[in-house]
């Protein structure tokens, strides 16, 4: 009876071990290993993360993180794990993937997304799967090593009490605009404040964190705060760069003094000045308003204030029909979301309280009264500019998943990394395309671009700084991963590419020249 029980016992093991797909395993991890099977999956499921492994014995580690990531996103997510020397070999070689020791994909709404590029731990993963098309985590940011990211108030707490020098935390959100632009001054500051004073930061917006925005009535983002002896003795009213941190470190108290500037709503003009409390109120009693969306520290919103005032005043004398009125963005968080706010200044038309249109190009005292004294709705912008990749060229495209499949087979190759908005990239791009469609006969050659926008990581890995950067490469060798200096027209990107083939067939001229 005994043996019959403990029989029974190993096969259920065995089965609900093998049900997750991985034998050990007891979380909900899933093997594949057919391909008609992975597809019905990501046809029902449309957050995937695959781990595609060269054997178990070989990927134990990242199983282990799979397995944590798997417990903690139950619902949100699907984590599934083929094995490329098992079973799932042929589904393997189908999707061309060669795991040493494994390969991390990503699959939204059915389609490949991108490969896996943060860091490969349980927190990492979780926070990618939770959102995978968000930015990285800051604390994940190599070059933010010197600002102590907090995780949970318990960090806060701990930090506050052991630590005698000053700090200042910024409490944010990942998704606030403000936060981001901010990120890489707060950084550089730390940097150089190192060793005396700390700067610290948190993402209040985390569920388990929400007890500290009451805390500390953190009502805005960024906030932050000046803590000395574990008490809150001041908050930074400064611009959001370098300097200006590192000041208000070293003195505080004359900091903000000699910083805050006297709010715009506080100025003697004829601009209506609107808090959520008032907001619809007043617009509804308004055939027609005008509402300018800002931030204080904005620059285009300072240049732009002085022309607002004088359109306000001239409307008064003459007597034309309707108001100039202005939402501090940064204080009425809830209305500039409202309203869909994201740059500043936004300028929006309203009558009678219903929002009519954008008026974007909006910007001094006569073009505004002009608009004023007959509202109407500004013509539609023209239509965006094609992207690179859909204008017909021999220019190849590359990817994260193509790039070095793609490179390894050319023995001669320039790549341009740019941006769209880039105006030099611009400016390159015909002759780069016409030089493409020179070599387009030779099997060696080629030209090929990343859009830096689009694959962020790849550009980062290969060190790509400023826009437009262009590349030379041979065989992705690492030895060829060298910058192009030279000129940016047609003729000069083919003498390159020849030079460089003369000396791969041993030029000594070239060589030295090189």
């Amino acid at each position: 009876m005994e043996i019959r029980y403990l029989l029974f016992t190993i096969f259920v093991s065995v089965f609900f071990s093998k049900s997750i797909g991985v034998v050990g395993l007891k979380s909900p991890v899933e093997e594949v290993s057919d391909a008609k099977e992975l597809k019905k999956i990501l046809r029902t499921k449309n957050n995937v993360l695959v781990c595609f492994i060269s054997s178990e014995k070989e990927a134990t580690n990242i199983l282990k993180i799979i397995r944590e990531t798997a417990d903690s996103i139950k619902g949100q997510g699907t984590m599934l794990v083929v094995e490329c020397s098992g079973e799932g070999k042929k589904l393997c070689r189908k999707l061309k993937v060669a795991p040493e020791p494994y390969v991390l994909r990503h699959y939204m709404n059915g389609e490949f997304h991108k490969l896996y590029d943060r860091k490969e731990s349980a927190a990492s993963m979780i926070s990618f799967m939770r959102n995978p098309t968000g930015d990285i985590p800051w604390e994940e940011d190599e070059e933010t090593t010197d600002v102590v990211h907090l995780p949970e108030p318990g960090s806060l707490q701990r930090l506050l009490k052991k630590e005698s020098r000053p700090i200042l935390v910024m409490f944010y959100a990942p998704w606030c605009g403000f936060c981001k632009t901010l990120k890489p001054e707060y950084s550089a500051a730390a940097s150089e404040l190192k060793g005396t004073h700390i700067l610290a930061a948190i993402d209040v917006y985390r569920p388990e964190n929400v007890g500290i925005r009451m805390k500390y009535n953190i009502s805005g983002f960024p906030t932050l705060l000046y803590f000395h002896n574990n008490e809150v003795k001041y908050t930074f009213e400064g611009r959001n760069k370098k300097e200006d941190i590192i000041k208000f470190m070293k003195d505080p108290s004359s900091f903000n003094a000699e910083s805050k500037e006297e709010e715009w709503s506080d100025g003697d003009n004829d601009v209506v000045h609107l808090s959520s409390s008032v907001f619809d109120d007043v617009l509804k009693a308004e055939e027609s308003a005008l509402v300018m969306f800002y931030a204080p520290w904005c620059g285009h919103c300072k240049k732009m204030k002085p022309e607002y005032e004088k359109a306000a005043s001239q409307m008064k004398t003459e007597k034309v029909n309707g108001i100039l009125a202005a939402v501090d963005a940064t204080k009425e968080i809830d209305i500039a979301k409202r309203f869909g706010v994201k740059g500043y200044p936004t300028i929006k038309y309203f009558q009678l309280g219903e929002f009519k249109w954008d008026v974007p190009l909006l910007r001094e005292a006569n073009t505004i009264l002009e608009f004023m004294r007959d509202p109407k709705e500004p013509p539609p912008p023209p239509p965006p500019e094609p992207s690179w990749e859909e204008v017909p060229s021999e220019v190849v495209h590359l990817d994260v998943e193509n790039f070095k499949p793609f490179l390894k087979k050319k023995k001669h190759a320039l790549v341009m990394f740019y941006a769209p908005w880039c105006g030099h990239c611009k400016m390159a791009k015909p002759e780069f395309q016409d030089a493409a469609e020179d070599v387009k006969d030779d099997p060696k050659m080629a030209f090929a671009a990343v859009d830096c926008t689009k694959h962020s990581s790849l550009c980062q890995t290969v060190g790509v700084t400023g826009y437009p950067t262009i590349k030379y490469y041979s065989y992705y060798s690492k030895e060829s991963n060298i910058d192009y200096s030279g000129g940016r027209k047609k003729s000069d990107f083919i003498e390159f590419l020849k030079k460089m083939s003369l000396a791969s067939k041993g030029s000594k001229n070239v060589k030295e020249e090189l």
